[in-house]
């Protein structure tokens, strides 16, 4: 009779949760357990807006976090699922997948780091209310989670050129009929001296690609997706000074933080795909309006315009350095990372030709 009872219990938890579909957009999760308890966290008015110190978040779910000052970039545990959000970038990444929700930022003030209200109810899917300035909602302690992701890390495989060709094989040329560029400063592991990094993806520019580029030429989802960031209120950098300030704080620190890569890739739009795989497009010109956070693309799609948003060039406003950057990540690390700069290249001609 319990073993009858336990298949009836598990059998209607199963049917009453809903699944992260394949893009990794999120639903409300579901969850069993005899123990739920009343949380409540301080909430903090900054510019009129109401955060949550993720201290205290962490502190109340019994979860973890880091939070790297150089980066800019929070990394959170909580209820066995792997969250990241870097300053000053829309997008939430939940084990390797990137979540169609551009209205969760992350937030530095006075020295703590904070995320706002509705992240519980947005990205956590919990019911939560407000009153006497805290934010209340229930938390089940020992909790059977139904709709999850395992964290996959593509570092912790040993990858064969052959297997990572095939695993993105679906992906079409983002630029009609033009060619991918073999030349090493065009392909992932390049040096940037400039700012003291490294390049992490492929660029497109016209003298390599065999087609002419402009900023009339557009840019195509190459597989189908659903957007997870349209950078559609994108600002400029106001003048070269500003820009070379980043650019000293790379030299100072020998690395280019995250925030301010971010920045540098100037105009983009972000595009998760199935099986982990997100492509980044930069540089961009423009972007059409129908291209919006939560849309569905296909390799079809224009996603926007080739541009040169974020270099030297868009800010002196010569019209240099017009080029499409793209970046492939697979479950949030950049797809090449396991492999040499030559079977990066092997990879790069296998996925588009030569």
């Amino acid at each position: 009779m319990k073993k009858i009872l336990v298949v009836i219990l598990c059998f209607l938890v199963l049917t009453a949760c809903e699944v992260i579909n394949q893009y990794g957009k999120p639903e409300n999760f579901k969850y069993f357990s005899g123990k739920t308890s009343m949380k409540e966290i301080d909430i903090k008015q900054i510019n009129d807006q109401q955060f949550i110190p993720v201290n205290d978040l962490i502190s109340s779910v019994d979860g973890s976090f880091t939070y790297d000052r150089l980066h800019r970039t929070l990394k959170m545990e909580i209820d066995n699922q792997g969250y990241k959000l870097i300053y000053g970038i829309p997008v939430i990444e939940r084990n390797g997948v990137y979540l169609p929700i551009d209205t969760v930022k992350l937030l530095e003030y006075e020295g703590e780091v904070y995320l706002p209200v509705h992240f519980l109810e947005t990205v956590l899917g919990l019911d939560v209310s407000l009153l006497d300035a805290k934010v209340k909602f229930p938390w089940t302690n020992e909790t059977l989670v139904v709709s999850t992701i395992e964290s996959i890390s593509i570092l912790e495989k040993d990858w064969t050129v052959g297997e990572m060709i095939d695993y993105l094989s679906f992906l079409q040329k983002p630029l009609e009929d033009a060619t991918v560029s073999t030349i090493p400063n065009h392909l992932p592991g390049a040096k940037r001296p400039y700012r003291n990094g490294f390049h992490e993806g492929i660029d497109w520019y016209a003298y390599a690609s065999g087609q002419h580029i402009s900023i009339t030429t557009p840019v195509f989802g190459m597989a189908d997706g659903v957007v997870v960031r349209a950078d559609h209120d994108y600002v400029e950098y106001p003048s070269s000074e500003v820009r070379d300030q980043d650019l000293a704080l790379t030299a100072l620190v020998g690395e280019t933080p995250e925030y301010i890569f971010d920045r540098l890739r100037g105009k983009q739009v972000w595009v998760q795909y199935e099986n982990g795989v997100m492509n980044r497009f930069a540089h961009l010109y423009a972007i059409p309006e129908n291209i919006k956070v939560g849309e569905k693309v296909t390799s079809s799609t224009v996603i926007g315009y080739v541009g040169n948003s974020g270099t030297s060039g868009a800010v002196n406003n010569d019209g240099t350095q017009l080029h499409l950057h793209q970046d492939i990540l697979v479950y949030g690390e950049q797809f090449w990372k396991p492999f040499t700069l030559e079977e990066t290249l092997q990879i790069v001609v296998g996925i588009f030709g030569k």
